[in-house]
């Protein structure tokens, strides 16, 4: 018997309505929620038949049976006669079982309600759309105030068909919370309200410290509006709401409220989902206010953009060169000269990249940079890298060419492959030797030459092995770039073009 009602009890508790037949098509079990769905009760459904409920003149519930045995399971959506007389669609499946103690023949209704899914269906729709609007909205994107907050206000009302949807803001010290919009759906206008004094609210405000949203369903139980309830909400009849912080990076300024008036209501998931971002919107209007109407907001604006560049470009030469020296330090451990070497050459490529990022942050152009600068500071940094006895004699032949940030990179990784390649491969024989870099522009075209008198190699045997190969391919590609390729016994010589356009 303990089982029996432990399995009731679960069973009472699906989505799902249950009912259960016996091969005479009589009732034998019946969840307690199915008179929520149908009007009637078990006892009612047994003396009437269920079968009497089916509406469809097409289909019997004796054909349902039949296809139920054959295949185990049956599926349709038909309409129902509720208790009122009034049509209810209902989804629902049939399954056929064989109780294993009797043998006796069962048939398992499922029922879900498809009018009340419809419903909330539609409800979601219309919250959508609502959002939609609102973010179209140029009242709320130009910070129109009055006319954004009345929109904003009466929207979330009709979506959510609250009775008071209300917006609040701190005063300069924070010392009570002022009512900027109050929209009355049965008034449908804006009403006046009395501001609120912080300090009778301090527990109700802290509660925004650890809490996104505030939901009492009853405003007349709930502890956590209680310091409201005497001077707000009682003498309004408020008896359900839903409050959410209002925030601008990051600092509450604020509140936006859902109230229920006359009687108590619970509020779903979706609807708290709305809430919030309902407050989001609410920010954005005060924000869009508030910018228009700073003196000089467009060029503080710009400036605290080039500022916060700066300092993201400078950080991220900074955490570059942390890598570049962890590598470094690394590499101490290595015990043979291939993997020092791999470690070495990873630690210039950073160092090359970053190289880039400090040449941004103190140029303070974010859209182009000398290059004359980079290439005479990379050409100095791997001299002392792989040349520290000055063997090899570097010609530069470099002009003043501003470029695209966006190809400083790929090109600065290029000049370090190129000369680290050259540098390591080209005076194997003999130790002393000549690299010239020529960088210079004629007509939007940029040309980079990077030439050496080494022993030259055969590109089609590494290019296979070579991973600085496959880089500079990539890299060439990146900036819609063409290669000359020349290497002999007489040395090796690269032409890069590419248009600054």
């Amino acid at each position: 018997m303990e089982n029996e009602r432990f399995l009731t009890n679960i069973i009472n508790n699906f989505l799902e309505h249950i009912l259960i037949l016996n091969s005479e098509k009589k009732l034998i079990f019946c969840s307690n929620k199915i008179e929520n769905l149908l009007g009637y009760n078990s006892t009612e459904i047994s003396e009437m038949g269920f079968e009497k409920m089916f509406l469809n003149k097409h289909f019997s519930l004796q054909e349902a049976f039949v296809i139920a045995e054959r295949h185990d399971e049956w599926f349709s959506t038909e309409n129902f006669l509720h208790k009122t007389r009034n049509f209810i669609n209902v989804a629902f499946r049939l399954y056929f079982q064989i109780d294993e103690s009797t043998q006796e023949k069962l048939y398992v209704f499922y029922l879900r309600d498809n009018t009340q899914q419809q419903i909330v269906r539609r409800d979601i729709i219309k919250k959508s759309v609502t959002i939609e609007n609102l973010s179209k909205s140029r009242k709320i994107r130009d910070g129109k105030i009055t006319e954004a907050i009345y929109e904003l206000l009466e929207s979330c009302s009709r979506a959510m068909s609250t009775t008071r949807v209300n917006a609040w803001l701190f005063d300069e010290n924070k010392n009570e919370i002022q009512c900027i919009g109050n929209f009355d759906a049965r008034k449908n206008e804006l009403i006046p309200q009395s501001a609120l004094p912080r300090i009778a609210m301090p527990f109700y405000f802290s509660l925004f410290e650890t809490e996104k949203i505030i939901i009492t369903s009853n405003t007349f139980t709930e502890t956590k509006t209680a310091e409201l309830f005497e001077f707000y909400l009682k003498p309004l009849d408020i008896q359900s709401l839903m409050d959410v912080p209002v925030r601008i990076e990051g600092e509450m300024i604020g509140v936006i409220c859902f109230e229920n008036v006359g009687a108590p209501r619970i509020w779903t998931l979706q609807e708290q989902k709305f809430a919030l971002v309902a407050a989001q919107m609410l920010s954005l209007t005060i924000e869009s206010y508030n910018k228009q109407n700073v003196k000089g907001i467009l060029e503080l604006a710009i400036k605290e953009k080039e500022i916060l560049l700066q300092e993201l470009h400078h950080r991220v030469k900074n955490n570059l060169s942390i890598v570049a020296s962890l590598l470094n330090m690394q590499s101490e451990k290595a015990t043979d000269n291939y993997h020092k070497d791999l470690f070495l050459e990873s630690r210039n490529r950073l160092d090359s990249i970053a190289s880039v990022h400090e040449l941004i942050y103190k140029s303070k152009s974010y859209s182009s940079l000398n290059f004359k600068d980079y290439l005479s500071q990379i050409i100095d940094y791997l001299a002392k890298v792989y040349d520290s006895n000055s063997k090899i004699e570097i010609i530069r032949k470099i002009s003043d060419v501003h470029i695209d940030i966006s190809f400083a990179l790929p090109l600065a990784l290029i000049v370090n492959e190129l000369i680290t390649n050259s540098y390591k491969h080209a005076f194997t024989q003999n130790k002393n030797g000549v690299i010239e870099l020529a960088f210079n522009e004629t007509k939007n075209k940029v040309s980079l030459t990077i030439t050496d008198n080494g022993v030259g190699f055969d590109k089609k045997k590494i290019e296979k092995k070579s991973m600085g190969m496959d880089i500079i391919d990539g890299l060439i590609d990146q900036i819609n770039g063409k290669c000359i390729f020349e290497s002999n016994g007489n040395g090796t010589k690269y032409e890069i073009s590419f248009s600054k356009k």
